[in-house]
């Protein structure tokens, strides 16, 4: 299962635009692009943190590189975003498991 974890912060070197009609067009225009990633796109959910102006999205589970790139693509120049492909925590520990048993078997295999 392929997960993506995505942090995201508003480009703010981008002036809002000068006529407030343009803002409201161009913050309902984001509003529309949201409802659509989250309805038919590869995000399952997106956060903003209570400070405003960043927060994180969670993808869908297997999701593409190339959707999530698309998806995300959207978004420029107006959002930045840090991108974290994840492993689901039980597989995690199940690997790390499986590591920690294999560096036993090859200590002890080695002569002392």
């Amino acid at each position: 299962m392929t997960q993506y974890f995505i942090l995201w912060e508003i480009n703010s070197s981008i002036p809002p635009p000068e006529d407030p009609t343009r803002e409201i067009q161009r913050t309902e225009g984001f509003l529309a692009l949201m409802r659509h990633q989250l309805t038919d796109g590869s995000l399952k959910e997106v956060h903003e943190f209570l400070e405003g102006g960043r927060g994180y999205a969670i993808t869908k589970e297997n999701a593409t590189e190339e959707q999530v790139f698309a998806e995300l693509a959207a978004w420029s120049p107006y959002v930045e975003f840090e991108v974290h492909r994840t492993v689901p925590f039980p597989k995690a520990i199940e690997v790390l498991l499986e590591v920690q048993k294999q560096k036993l078997r090859m200590m002890q295999q080695v002569p002392a």
